[in-house]
């Protein structure tokens, strides 16, 4: 009887245990960058518009930056700005060559 709880156990740890493997590599890290540095990477703008919702990120507005978490090649960005700079932002197209803000230069 002991043997057949000791076994049953190591199944349990066992099984546990691969749940928490996986194939994914693990993220690198929280990298902080303002939103005018993350527009220069197209990558990064289209999954800002993918995993960022303007109606519920934008719905209270206040002072200070807004922080906004967004995963791209493995990697978490805390993309931050003004208010008035995000709106700018959702209301661009981002079928775009290139964003408006980075043409003026």
């Amino acid at each position: 009887m002991k043997a057949t709880k000791i076994l049953l156990s190591i199944a349990f740890l066992a099984f546990a245990t691969m749940s928490y493997s996986s194939n994914d590599p693990e993220p690198q890290g929280a990298v902080k960058i303002s939103l005018k540095k993350a527009m220069e990477d197209r990558g990064l703008v289209k999954a800002i518009y993918q995993q960022i919702d303007p109606r519920t990120f934008l719905q209270n507005k206040h002072d200070g930056p807004y922080i906004a978490n967004v995963y791209f090649r493995h990697v978490y960005y805390a993309i931050f700005a003004k208010y008035e700079e995000w709106v700018k932002f959702f209301l661009m197209d981002p079928n775009d060559e290139m964003p408006d803000v980075l043409q003026a230069k």
